[in-house]
C-alpha cells in the first residue's frame, strides 16, 4: 500500500497508508481530527536528495556496494604491465 503525506495546519505533517482508490485530497488529522490537505511530492524511485542527489550511476553503484559490504576496491589491476619509457612522448 502506498504511503501518502498530509499536512495539518495546526499539528503539522503526518502519513496515511491506504490503497490508491481510497486516497483523497484531504484526511482527518489523527491528533485534532481537523481536515488536512494532502501534500504532493516528486521523487518516487530513487534517492532524490542527500549526498547522492547529483551522483552518477557509477557513484550510486559504488555506494550500494559499500552499504551492502561488498568490496569496493578489489586490489591492484591484474595483467601484464606495459613498459614505461622515460619521458613523455606525445
Amino acid at each position: 500500500m502506498p504511503l501518502y503525506e498530509f499536512s495539518c495546519s495546526r499539528c503539522g505533517p503526518f502519513d496515511v497508508r491506504c490503497g490508491m482508490q481510497d486516497a483523497a485530497a484531504t484526511a482527518p488529522c489523527p491528533s485534532c481530527a481537523q481536515p488536512a490537505q494532502r501534500r504532493y511530492r516528486v521523487g518516487a524511485g530513487g534517492p532524490a536528495g542527500g549526498v547522492l542527489r547529483d551522483a552518477g550511476r557509477a557513484d550510486r553503484a559504488r555506494f550500494d556496494r559499500a552499504r551492502t559490504g561488498a568490496p569496493v576496491v578489489t586490489g591492484p589491476p591484474t595483467g601484464r604491465r606495459l613498459p614505461h619509457p622515460g619521458g613523455h612522448r606525445h
